[in-house]
């Protein structure tokens, strides 16, 4: 009889085990889908991706925003071009200032 509960017992742990295992891969993927509108602005090189990750992380489990940051992240479109675009450096007044003038015809 002890070796009936034995086994018992063994499968029971094991059968716990596998329970646990399957509620963090759960648990894992429910925060990776939490935290997503986060990481997509992170991968478009939004400047504010991370107000928008943190956002998330802190409103994201009321539905309504988690589904406004997506809609948001996934309409708008990250600056194309760098702030200085355009623009290169120049050392014409000699004191060691780089000078930004505008490349095209106006030069």
């Amino acid at each position: 009889m002890k070796r009936i509960a034995r086994i018992g017992i063994v499968l029971l742990a094991a059968c716990g085990l596998c329970l646990l295992r399957i509620a963090l891969v759960l648990l894992g993927t429910l925060v990776y889908l939490l935290l997503l509108p986060g990481v997509i602005a992170m991968k478009r090189d939004y400047p504010h991706a991370d107000r928008v990750f943190l956002w998330c992380a802190l409103l994201g489990w009321t539905g309504a925003f988690w589904i406004a940051a997506l809609v948001f992240v996934l309409t708008r479109r990250a600056n194309a071009m760098p702030a200085n675009a355009g623009h290169r450096p120049s050392m014409a007044t000699g004191d060691g200032a780089v000078v930004f003038t505008k490349r095209g015809r106006d030069c």
